[in-house]
């Protein structure tokens, strides 16, 4: 298990407007896990400027008492994103349910990949990515055509 990387320090406030994400993987640090058999989750503190890893939480599904995907999502509950090489639909739901946001990668990449796109985005991210961000609606509302639908409202009324 030499190969599993070791998590930074992190304090909450650290890196001002970022982002948790965790990475389903079985090996390193790369994304190759299935959501619902992983062996740990890799979770990173990820801004425009830099990504962190901050913990290793490693599965151990004889602790889910009955639902071994609420337990697995569980284990995420501070986590914006999920990072997931594939995921059931019973179980998305579960995931999507706890606020996490599933993202499937059915290719095996490293987590850097993942997380230097993801660093791209969050310079002008879209409306869910805002959300996740905690922008306030305003500042999303240019995505999201609302001003469009109001305007429109008006006109019929």
């Amino acid at each position: 298990m030499s190969n599993i990387p070791t998590p930074l320090p992190y304090t909450d406030g650290d890196m001002p407007d970022s982002i948790r994400v965790a990475c389903a993987s079985n090996s390193g640090d790369l994304l190759n896990g299935h959501f619902g058999s992983c062996e740990r989750f890799l979770v990173y503190q990820v801004s425009q400027a830099e990504y962190r890893l901050i913990d290793v939480r490693d599965v151990g599904d004889d602790e889910a008492e009955e639902d071994k995907n609420a337990y697995r999502a569980s284990l995420i509950l501070d986590c914006q994103v999920l990072f997931i090489a594939s995921v059931g639909g019973p179980a998305a739901a579960k995931i999507i349910k706890k606020g996490i946001h599933p993202i499937k990668q059915p290719t095996v990449v490293p987590t850097s990949e993942l997380l230097e796109k993801l660093q791209l985005a969050l310079a002008n991210p879209s409306p869910w990515l805002g959300k996740v961000m905690g922008k306030d609606p305003q500042t999303r509302a240019r995505f999201s055509g609302d001003d469009d639908d109001d305007e429109l409202l008006e006109a019929e009324g």
